[in-house]
């Protein structure tokens, strides 16, 4: 577990760092909106951040985040305590929201009852693959496969639809959000790469149409 912690009060940092990691858990901390754009990637688990940040407000900050990572779980951590301010986090898309003060007790229940339902979703097989979509990962027993991140998009759309039959115009409007430059043939290619990396798929092809996803 990565968590992303992003908090300006050095003395609540502090705290929470102690707690975090000695649960077992990697903790990289931020004081600023800045420095946490910096710091956010695809290894992180999970975001916690407070509201008030000296360069800006954790609202926006939640937004870029979700633009850029739309399934990362986030709690807020904030003094604000009136509905609208919950509202509006939650409507952004935070998964929870804590109300200072609190224990560090809370909030690791907090992230674990939250990371623990995400995972029971987003961990299943298809074709003895193993599939953990929070991750972003495929593995083929302990052997982690190395997809491309359009791979992967293009995978999981088809798992998502699977036993649909799906047109190319339809993969490159869910997968792609610029279409201008794809064309079939990209489709195409995506798909022969999956069935060479993932032999044990079953992917039919529909000629002149698409392909459908079976098994």
């Amino acid at each position: 577990m990565h968590i992303l912690l992003v908090e300006d009060d050095k003395e609540i940092t502090n705290l929470l760092y102690f707690y975090l990691t000695r649960h077992g858990w990697k903790v990289t901390s931020c004081e600023t909106y800045q420095e946490a754009i910096e710091q956010i990637n695809s290894t992180i688990s999970i975001c916690v951040l407070d509201l008030m940040l000296p360069d800006g407000d954790g609202l926006d900050l939640l937004v870029d985040i979700k633009r850029q990572y739309p399934d990362m779980p986030s709690i807020i951590i904030s003094a604000k305590t009136s509905s609208l301010d919950r509202v509006k986090g939650f409507e952004i898309g935070t998964d929870d929201y804590v109300t200072k003060p609190f224990l560090p007790e809370e909030l690791i229940y907090r992230i674990s009852k939250l990371t623990h339902s995400r995972m029971n979703h987003s961990l299943f097989k298809i074709q003895d693959y193993t599939v953990n979509e929070q991750q972003r990962a495929i593995y083929d027993g302990n052997h982690k496969l190395n997809l491309s991140t359009k791979e992967l998009d293009t995978l999981l759309y088809l798992i998502h639809n699977k036993g649909v039959a799906l047109s190319r115009e339809q993969i490159i409007a869910a997968v792609w959000e610029d279409d201008s430059f794809v064309n079939d043939r990209i489709i195409d290619n995506q798909i022969k790469n999956l069935r060479k990396k993932m032999p044990r798929l079953v992917i039919d092809t529909l000629y002149g149409y698409g392909y459908r996803m079976n098994g």
